[in-house]
């Protein structure tokens, strides 16, 4: 009983000993120093942003097409003889090259018929010119006196109806000759062969298509662009509207968007096409040459008409051809517009505005004038003092005046 009376008490001595030392450690202790803090504001980064002159890209995309392509149909019917070998899927020909050859010899004969016709008609018209000089003749000695003869009797009927069997027969003998010339089928442009569906020994009927081929000369290239940016680059003037201009008369490009809906002017602007060939990059020069006569049904959008020159001209030099069918960047020259500035798509906010801080750290909410918004930047004008820069951070509760803090890491603009 005694040991157990003992193993109680000591450890609650034990425990009453170790409070009562922490008790008066801490009455002798001194309470530690209250610290005010002022409250800084939100954590914000923002860029600083000086306004310029920048010129104005427009930029698309799209894919080549031709500027011209056609059915090489035969007019005559007959068997093929000869058959270029570049009339196949890719050939490349030139203008004027011989691409087919029907067997001519029937129209050989038709040619050499037509010219005995000719040859016949006009002895029959001498004939008939002889036959009314003598008859003219016969007048005369018969009766001397001052009557006029009949026509009858110069046979002047007969000698018109033997010069119009002579132009009949020539017309005849040049139908034949037109006919025989088009056994010969010559390329009407420089262009390429996209399908071919005829070879030597077959027979070929008129009218019916052997190849399908498209010109090289010129390249087309049909870009979709919101049509808020046809404001910022001359449109080609119709050629109707050239022709009534006066002469000398020129348009002037204002510094920024006009109020009118676009401007005209006597050629299109400029454009950089820039495309993948053979796994390496390439660009081609190109001008706007139209808008295509209606909105794109489904996306609603202006569809303009890029024209590059000769896409296949640098190919001897081992510049890359503008191929048909290739889908590309297109960068369009606009116009320069002064006193702007070009910020990320984030930094623009609802209602067009923008936040701005000074060095003390106060936001600033501010009024801005949207020029032109794309996918990532936005041009805007707005006069600033040069000491304040623009947030690109996102807040919540945003107020005019509220007190901000600035990123000890400086952002470029």
């Amino acid at each position: 009983m005694k040991n157990l009376l003992v193993k109680l008490i000591v450890p609650v001595g034990i425990l009453a000993v170790g409070v009562a030392g922490f008790a008066l450690m801490r009455a002798m202790g001194d309470p530690p120093a209250r610290i005010e803090r002022p409250y800084l504001g939100p954590l914000v980064q923002a860029i600083s942003v000086p306004a310029n002159r920048t010129t104005v890209v427009v930029e698309g995309q799209g894919t080549v097409r031709p500027s011209a392509q056609i059915d090489l149909v035969p007019q005559v019917s007959g068997i093929a003889v000869w058959k270029s070998p570049e009339l196949e899927p890719g050939g490349i020909f030139t203008i004027g090259d011989l691409l087919l050859e029907i067997d001519p010899r029937d129209y050989e004969l038709h040619v050499r018929q037509a010219a005995a016709a000719v040859a016949q008609s006009r002895y029959r018209l001498d004939l008939a010119r002889e036959e009314a000089e003598v008859a003219g003749q016969e007048w005369e000695r018969i009766d001397g006196s001052d009557t006029e003869p009949g026509q009858l009797v110069l046979r002047i009927p007969q000698l018109r109806a033997a010069e119009a069997d002579l132009q009949a027969a020539q017309a005849r003998l040049e139908e034949a000759e037109l006919r025989l010339s088009r056994t010969r089928i010559h390329a009407p442009f420089d262009g390429r062969v996209r399908s071919a569906r005829a070879d030597a020994g077959q027979h070929l009927n008129a009218g019916q298509p052997i190849a399908q081929i498209y010109s090289i000369e010129k390249a087309e290239i049909v870009v979709p662009i919101p049509d808020a940016d046809l404001a910022w680059f001359p449109l080609p003037l119709p050629g109707r509207v050239q022709d009534a201009a006066q002469p000398g008369q020129t348009v002037s490009a204002p510094a920024e968007a006009p109020s009118g809906p676009h401007l005209c002017s006597r050629e299109g602007a400029n454009a950089v096409i820039s495309g993948t060939f053979a796994g390496r990059s390439h660009q081609w020069q190109g001008r706007v040459v139209r808008t295509e006569g209606e909105l794109d049904p489904q996306s609603r959008m202006v569809r303009l008409v890029i024209e590059v020159d000769k896409p296949y001209a640098g190919i001897a030099t081992g510049q890359a051809p503008l191929t048909v069918g290739m889908f590309v960047d297109v960068a369009i020259a606009g116009r320069p517009a002064d006193d702007v500035r070009t910020l990320p798509r984030s930094a623009l906010r609802q209602g067009d505005r923008v936040w701005t801080v000074s060095p003390t750290g106060i936001l600033r909410v501010r009024d801005t004038r949207v020029l032109r918004a794309m996918k990532e930047e936005v041009l805007i004008r707005l006069d600033l003092p040069a000491d304040e820069q623009i947030v690109i951070s996102q807040l919540s509760g945003v107020t005019d005046g509220m007190k901000v803090r600035l990123t000890e890491e400086e952002v470029g603009s």
